[in-house]
């Protein structure tokens, strides 16, 4: 229901616009058919498209991609659907006017060139953000993830999907050590927030030079208390903030970290329901005010 929504908003804010720039209506060009046609044909792609982007983004909990994708997608709608009917205006116009064929025709021609372009690339990376969910899905059967890992052996499966394979716990150890050391650190970044590494693996990737693969480490919840603890001692902010959401995070870390120098993950665990009645009112006492906050939010029983 709210996605419907979402579309209905879009379809009146293209409409609108739509309509204030077109004004006004009162020669036949403006209010011939083929312009209206590929100007709503052209609104009806990219809304559709987008309102499928957005269900998937919301769907993986990728709420920063669905802000955007929220605001983007319709003034892309706009700029496209008035392009579309600019191409069409331009084309009864070239029809109708003798001259030379490139100065007529070649304004049309360029505004058309434009949309089939924006249609091909969102079909194209249509195609490739499908191709990844396959092959990051938990349901991949047997034979299919069998498949990908010969693809990915011999090399002929692209980036994106080797990178969702990475992070699906269906993929094989012997896969996930190789790519563990690779040169390319989207790839670890990928292996290191797979749920099915083992501990060695996992001991490996915690000292990797690379701030966001240690990140993506500490956003997995499967790891053993030892790889947490050293997390929890990581140089970065990012990744010490990350690994307090652990639950699995040991005790002695944990209150470690309410000492830490950084205010936003001192912030972080205030707001721990497990921290300790003394940890609490240590952090209610916190010299940053934003720390404060966040432990008299944590509502937890003395």
């Amino acid at each position: 229901m709210a996605i419907l929504v979402i579309v209905l908003a879009w379809i009146v804010f293209v409409a609108g616009v739509g309509t204030a720039v077109t004004r006004p209506w009162k020669s036949p060009l403006a209010r011939a058919p083929l312009p209206l046609l590929l100007a709503t044909i052209m609104a009806a792609w990219v809304l559709g498209t987008g309102a499928f982007a957005y269900r998937d983004l919301m769907g993986q909990g990728a709420w920063t991609g669905a802000t955007v994708t929220l605001a983007f997608v319709p003034l892309k709608a706009t700029v496209l659907c008035l392009l579309a009917y600019a191409a069409g205006r331009t084309l009864l116009t070239a029809r109708a006017t003798p001259g030379p064929v490139v100065p007529r025709w070649g304004i049309p021609a360029l505004l058309l060139a434009i949309c089939l372009y924006s249609v091909a690339t969102d079909f194209l990376a249509g195609r490739v953000a499908e191709t990844a969910r396959r092959a990051a899905s938990p349901a991949l059967t047997q034979d299919d993830a069998a498949s990908l890992v010969q693809r990915i052996r011999a090399g002929s499966a692209g980036q994106h999907e080797l990178t969702a394979f990475l992070g699906n716990p269906r993929c094989p150890p012997e896969l996930l050590a190789t790519y563990a050391s690779s040169p390319d650190a989207i790839e670890r970044r990928a292996v290191a927030r797979n749920p099915g590494i083992d501990a060695a693996l996992a001991e490996k990737l915690v000292a990797d030079p690379d701030e966001e693969v240690r990140y993506y480490l500490a956003f997995n919840r499967t790891l053993p208390p030892s790889v947490l603890s050293r997390l929890a001692a990581d140089t970065s902010d990012m990744v010490r903030d990350m690994v307090v959401w652990t639950k699995t995070l040991p005790e002695d870390a944990l209150n470690r970290l309410a000492e830490d120098p950084s205010p936003k993950v001192r912030a972080t665990v205030a707001i721990q329901n497990r921290i300790s009645p003394a940890v609490l009112a240590k952090l209610r006492n916190d010299p940053e005010a934003r720390v404060r906050d966040a432990a008299n939010r944590n509502n937890r029983s003395e």
